[in-house]
Order: structure tokens, then C-alpha cells, then sequence
């Protein structure tokens, strides 16, 4: 059966502050990270940097053909091609092919 009033408001407000808790805890949403003073993002090479988002998605393919692992990034200058130091000699090759 139902309960008492006292038991659904109490069962209500400790599910509120149940999910305030845990909008505190993850709901920050993606911090992401911050470019050095270089542009550089952490461990990521810059290996191209291209105008358009449609130019970066038809060398991410075929890098992706290649097994070359990259990921794009948008900047002030356009569209960067970020790699890994053991994958970025090999992304520079692929491209450098092309």
C-alpha cells in the first residue's frame, strides 16, 4: 500500500538530493585540455592543419586506412590533425604521400 504522507515527501526530497549530488559530482560536463603556450595539447603532435572540418574528415579517413590513429582539434588557425609521438612520423608519411 501507499504511504503515509511524511513517507513519499521523505522519499521524494532524499531522491532530489540524491540527484543534486550527483549533478555536483559529474554534471561539470568535459573540461577538455588547454593548449600550451606552443598550441601543443599535451602528449598530441600537430601533424596537418587544414581550413574546413570536411577537409580534416577526408585525412582522418585516410590515415584510418592506413591504421594511422588521429584525432582532430579546431583552433584559431583551422582544423589541426593531432597525433601520438609514435603514431605522428607515420601520419607524416601517409600524408606526405598524398
Amino acid at each position: 500500500m501507499i504511504g503515509s504522507i511524511g513517507e513519499i515527501l521523505m522519499a521524494i526530497s532524499l531522491m532530489i538530493f540524491i540527484a543534486g549530488l550527483l549533478r555536483w559530482t559529474f554534471g561539470r560536463g568535459p573540461q577538455g585540455a588547454l593548449p600550451d603556450e606552443n598550441g601543443d595539447l599535451g602528449l598530441l603532435e600537430t601533424v596537418a592543419v587544414v581550413p574546413t572540418r570536411e577537409a580534416a574528415d577526408v585525412l582522418v579517413g585516410k590515415l584510418a586506412r592506413e591504421k594511422v590513429r588521429v584525432t582532430v582539434s579546431h583552433r584559431e588557425d583551422g582544423w589541426a590533425l593531432l597525433a601520438f609521438p609514435r603514431d605522428a612520423n607515420d601520419a607524416r608519411l601517409v600524408l606526405h604521400a598524398l
